[in-house]
């Protein structure tokens, strides 16, 4: 049974995305975290991981029907590093901010203290619990119209997504014209559980830091990095590497 503030929390967040549903009870298990339940003694009481499960297909059938049909004179090897990037834990983390859904998730008072409230995995899976339970009660469309307002508002630029996928290559490929040095990844930072790791990677050229990423693979992290120099670097001039 959820509590007046709570439904008066929901009713006004739910406002906000201009959406217009009765069932509350879906999007506070939307917006709840584990440990939430874990640490108030909530049995039986349920998390936003179901609901994660069903909008992570809603958001990728969405995103891919999406750029199908407004890039097309895209292959499927574009189309794929797009979408890749725009379901990533780190596009969604941003999405979940601009919604200030980092104010409305419920979570435990250990998980908050050790900065859960901002974590990008949390974010992350709550933005996609969010789009599990709007399409549980408003349907497929309604959810792809919503996403697809969403993804507009952010303004994307699907060249520098694709220059992302190619920078450790490109950054490579500047510094050995220079000479041949090679460009140097350092993990600063581990944080989360052994299943679910958060890296903070920097690459270094010569000792000089150029960029920082933070990712929850390595590899995602040595990318991102790698991207923020080229950035630096003004290397995104040019046509964009195969």
């Amino acid at each position: 049974m959820l509590s007046a503030l709570r439904k008066k929390q929901l009713k006004n967040f739910l406002k906000t995305l201009n959406i217009a549903s009765n069932n509350l009870e879906i999007f506070d298990e939307a917006l709840t975290h584990s440990s939430y339940n874990f640490e108030e003694n909530r049995e039986n009481a349920s998390d936003y991981e179901r609901l994660e499960f069903l909008g992570d297909s809603v958001l990728r059938l969405s995103i891919s029907e999406i750029l199908f049909d407004k890039y097309k004179n895209y292959d499927e090897g574009k189309l794929t590093k797009i979408r890749s990037y725009l379901v990533s834990d780190r596009f969604l983390h941003s999405i979940a901010l601009d919604y200030n859904l980092n104010e409305i998730i419920n979570i435990g008072p250990h998980e908050e203290k050790d900065g859960g409230r901002s974590k990008e995995s949390i974010l992350a899976c709550a933005m996609e619990a969010l789009f599990g339970a709007i399409y549980k009660t408003l349907g497929f469309e309604f959810a792809k119209e919503f996403i697809c307002k969403i993804y507009e508002l952010k303004n994307i630029n699907t060249d520098e997504i694709l220059y992302s996928y190619n920078s450790k290559e490109i950054l490579q490929q500047y510094t050995q014209g220079k000479n041949k040095d090679l460009p140097e990844y350092e993990i600063i930072k581990e944080t989360g559980k052994a299943h679910k790791k958060t890296y903070e990677i920097v690459v270094k050229y010569r000792g000089e830091e150029l960029g920082r990423g933070i990712a929850t693979t390595k590899k995602d992290a040595e990318k991102t990095a790698a991207f923020e120099a080229i950035k630096r670097l003004n290397l995104l001039q040019g046509e964009q590497n195969e």
